[in-house]
């Protein structure tokens, strides 16, 4: 039998959590389906892996404005390429999606999914116009969290009826229950006594990183062994590396860039930390609660969906580092109440956010766009 062709469709394939999804899905999906990946701005850094593996990704370069060029190239692709089922991730891909169907030949379904959100958010007369034409054209609506789904229902006035609301799901394969956490460190090169801070996610302003480098600022007096290892890439790295210069932080804090080895790293941590300004449903926060992980993470968006306060976790006010260091503190120093968060965590995560059910959830979508 022929395998059903999906295109998941991203503005690049830098490292993120739509990208990560994607590449995630196609590596582990049903045989009977096959992958490729469309890019709208640019490739990046998972098309190598990607290619490695003998997947095919494709970039025509979008131009500035309305690009009718790409549209018609891309429309040309699914023709072409036998295209059955787009997977559109977040809202500029969405629309080039619709309107490359649409001129297609092959008039592949399309699948819209929500991630996180640009903010301030808001709603623009002129887009929910254009989404009531493209729901026409489109089979299924889903959201990586209910702040997404509710997000799409709010900004973009998509009915709630149509939206379905799909988790991201974790391999938990790739974290043990039992494992050795000094001969982890011992091979990253971290002591057993270190108080290990991890965070890992893009360098961007939304990532709100300078918060939780002041949280580490306020308590390292008193948890002078206390180490916060900064994973990933972004536009902000020399602004952080300026601001622990300036904070005398050069001991205390240590940027780690990108790696491959984040289920070590994550295993190596005593508390996980994400201070994001705005999220969705964050792969990272569900591989740290999979390596039974305490975690501390912002009340924006839909962390409170993943992280429940005082069980697995806790939550604080966005851009607070006074909240942030109080929570790494109350952690520190009642370790009962912290193995206890982490192995709640990792319960949490095997009840609702496992990768199996993710997938099943997505092969079930992709079937039921083709019937209708």
């Amino acid at each position: 039998m022929k395998k059903i062709h999906v295109m998941q469709v991203l503005h690049t394939l830098e490292i993120g959590g739509a990208e990560k999804l994607a590449y995630d899905i196609s590596k582990n999906f049903d045989p009977d389906f096959k992958f490729s990946f469309f890019c709208l701005d640019g490739l990046g850094y998972l098309s190598g892996a990607i290619r490695k593996k003998g997947g095919n990704t494709y970039c025509f370069g979008r131009k500035d404005g309305l690009d009718f060029s790409l549209i018609k190239n891309f429309a040309k692709l699914l023709t072409d390429k036998k295209v059955d089922i787009v997977h559109a991730h977040q809202y500029t891909p969405y629309f080039y999606s619709v309107l490359a169907s649409f001129f297609s030949k092959r008039k592949p379904a399309v699948i819209f999914t929500e991630h996180g959100r640009h903010q301030p958010d808001k709603v623009r007369p002129k887009r929910v116009v254009f989404n009531k034409i493209l729901q026409f054209f489109t089979n299924k609506y889903t959201g990586v969290a209910k702040f997404s789904k509710d997000s799409l229902v709010q900004f973009e006035k998509i009915s709630k009826k149509r939206i379905e609301v799909i988790y991201n799901g974790i391999d938990l394969e790739k974290f043990p229950e039992k494992f050795s956490k000094s001969e982890i460190r011992k091979k990253l090169g971290f002591n057993l006594n270190d108080k290990l801070i991890g965070i890992i996610a893009r360098l961007d302003p939304i990532k709100d990183h300078k918060s939780l480098i002041e949280a580490v600022s306020i308590i390292k007096d008193k948890f002078s062994n206390c180490k916060l290892l900064i994973v990933g890439d972004g536009p902000m790295r020399e602004h952080l590396e300026k601001q622990t210069e300036k904070l005398n932080l050069k001991k205390n804090i240590v940027f780690l860039g990108m790696r491959t080895d984040v289920p070590d790293i994550l295993m190596a941590l005593d508390i996980f930390v994400l201070p994001s300004i705005m999220e969705a449903a964050s792969v990272t926060l569900l591989e740290a609660m999979s390596a039974s992980l305490p975690v501390i993470a912002s009340n924006a968006g839909g962390n409170k969906e993943i992280v429940v306060d005082g069980v697995t976790g806790i939550l604080v006010e966005p851009q607070n580092p006074d909240q942030i260091a109080g929570a790494l503190e109350r952690l520190f120093t009642d370790k009962t109440s912290a193995e206890n968060m982490g192995l709640a965590g990792r319960q949490r995560v095997e009840q609702n956010f496992t990768f199996d059910k993710m997938i099943e959830q997505y092969k079930n979508l992709y079937l039921e766009s083709l019937k209708k």
